[in-house]
């Protein structure tokens, strides 16, 4: 089996083992780190040499979250499902469970008796993030695989590989705003594709400001001036920058919300000035908490603060 994932190579290796012969599989791991594209991966390659499409609904049935998980859908949609039999002799059609962890108990326990006498044509697989999520007797029939966490060091390089760009070069400091903006492997891999299209000049090396500018919202770019001007103490700069924000129409809780990100852009500080930034921000939530939401009543939380 091929696949497109970064750093999954022992998961893999246990799938290419078994795949002429599965068992029920329980893919665990936390979220965005490719569980629905392996299971895609899998049942491609198992299918591929008996002619099949994986996706095929007389083949593979998909019980997704958009979907009623009921326990009379469930039952309906598996009983009718696994009382066909297989059109080729010795292989399994597959119902993928994705999303479990948000399969009520009541449901899994339904699947129980299909998995066990509908085992000889049917297999299933159950993707969530969370081991526990399963009730036990369903893990105790599957071969569980979890997904390895692969540091966002090593897939950034890969991602930038698969955007058609192996030699992207970017500045250290510029690193911390690329992981500010991509939380998931999933965020990071669609980040690294827009600014490998968009850096791709050769010899190019990416910075902060770069990605600021290319990713961030006004106001962000705008909120990281805010903070430079309030440790310099600039207060005519200050008086600008947050009108320059409320012209942008952002929010009070938006407004804040990009303030605390913020905070961690600006680089080294005093820890003075760092402690003093914490609490005018924790001073502005409270503010907004007292129904303060106005973005102007920010302004009078930090112009009072800046002693010129």
């Amino acid at each position: 089996m091929e696949t497109a994932l970064c750093g999954q190579s022992d998961i893999v290796g246990t799938i290419n083992k078994i795949i002429g012969d599965p068992p029920h599989i329980f893919l665990s791991g936390a979220y965005g780190s490719g569980k629905t594209t392996l299971v895609h991966e899998f049942l491609k390659a198992y299918y591929a040499p008996h002619g099949i499409s994986y996706m095929d609904p007389e083949w593979t049935v998909w019980l997704s979250s958009e979907q009623d998980r009921g326990i009379h859908c469930v039952r309906q949609s598996v009983t009718e499902f696994v009382r066909h039999t297989s059109a080729k002799p010795g292989v399994y059609r597959w119902i993928v469970i994705d999303d479990a962890d948000s399969f009520p108990t009541i449901s899994q326990q339904a699947l129980r008796r299909p998995m066990e006498t509908h085992a000889h044509t049917t297999r299933f697989i159950f993707v969530s993030r969370h081991t526990g999520d399963i009730i036990q007797p369903i893990r105790s029939r599957c071969l569980h695989l979890e997904m390895d966490t692969v540091s966002p060091m090593t897939l950034l390089p890969f991602f930038f590989a698969e955007a058609g760009y192996p030699k992207m070069s970017i500045d250290p400091a510029a690193l911390q705003v690329l992981f500010s903006l991509a939380h998931t492997p999933t965020e990071l891999r669609s980040v690294a594709r827009l600014a490998a299209s968009i850096f791709k000049d050769p010899g190019k090396v990416i910075y902060s400001q770069d990605l600021i500018d290319l990713f961030a919202a006004p106001a962000f770019s705008l909120c990281i001036s805010l903070l430079e001007s309030y440790v310099k103490q600039d207060r005519a700069r200050m008086m600008q920058d947050f009108l320059a924000i409320w012209a942008t129409g952002i929010s009070y809780e938006d407004f804040l919300h990009e303030l605390t990100l913020s905070v961690n852009q600006i680089g080294v500080l005093a820890p003075s000035a760092s402690q003093e930034i914490y609490q005018l921000v924790l001073k502005g939530w409270i503010s907004f908490a007292q129904g303060k939401t106005h973005t102007l009543d920010l302004m009078r939380l930090f112009l009072p603060a800046c002693k010129n």
